[in-house]
C-alpha cells in the first residue's frame, strides 16, 4: 500500500475532529472558558486529545472576536519565544501547548506576560496550572469509531487501546505500520 493510500496517514488521521465527552457541547464549554475569564487548562495524558481540542477551540474563539496566538513546547524543544508574549493585548487569547513542560520561573514569566491578553488556554498532563476547563480522555469505543471513520470498517481495537494505555496517537501510528 502506498503511504498516501494508507487510511492512517497523518493528514487523515488530523483532520478527524476533537469529540467532546458525553453532555458537554460547545457552547457549554465556550460558557465555562468565559466564566473562567478564558483562562484555564486542558488536562490529559499523552494522546488523549488536548492539542485537537485546542485546534477546535480557535476557530470558535476567533469567530468571537479574538486573535488566537499558539506557543508549542516539546520534550525536545522547551525554549521560549519571548518576544512573542510581549504584544499580547486584550483582543488576544494565547494557546501554550505543553505547559507542563516549564519550570516555575518560566511559568510565572508566562502568567506576567500574558496579564493584560484577553486569555490563556495551556495544556498540561496534570491540573493546577490553571483551573481546569475539561479533563481530555479516551476510551476504546472513542477509538473503535475513529478508525471507522478512516477506515469504513469494523475493527478490533480494544486490545490496541489498552497496550498503549489510551494514547491515540500511538494507536494511530501503529495501525499506520500495520
Amino acid at each position: 500500500m502506498r503511504a498516501r493510500d494508507n487510511p492512517f496517514a497523518s493528514g487523515r488521521v488530523e483532520s478527524l475532529r476533537y469529540r467532546l465527552p458525553e453532555g458537554v457541547t460547545w457552547d457549554g464549554l465556550l460558557h465555562r472558558l468565559a466564566a473562567l475569564r478564558f483562562r484555564a487548562a486542558l488536562v490529559g495524558p499523552h494522546g488523549h486529545g488536548k492539542t485537537t481540542l485546542l485546534e477546535e477551540l480557535a476557530p470558535r474563539l476567533t469567530a468571537r472576536g479574538f486573535r488566537v496566538r499558539t506557543v508549542t513546547l516539546r520534550q525536545d524543544e522547551r525554549r521560549v519565544n519571548w518576544a512573542r508574549f510581549r504584544s499580547l493585548g486584550p483582543d488576544d487569547i494565547l494557546f501554550l501547548d505543553g505547559a507542563e513542560l516549564l519550570g516555575r520561573l518560566a511559568w510565572l514569566r508566562v502568567r506576567f506576560h500574558c496579564r493584560r491578553a484577553g486569555g490563556l488556554i495551556v495544556t498540561s498532563h496534570r491540573p493546577g496550572l490553571l483551573p481546569t476547563l475539561l479533563e481530555c480522555k479516551t476510551t476504546p469505543e472513542l477509538l473503535a469509531g475513529l478508525v471507522r471513520e478512516l477506515t469504513g470498517e469494523e475493527l478490533e481495537t480494544g486490545e490496541l487501546f489498552a497496550r498503549h494505555g489510551g494514547n491515540l496517537r500511538l494507536a494511530f501510528w501503529e495501525m499506520y505500520d500495520r
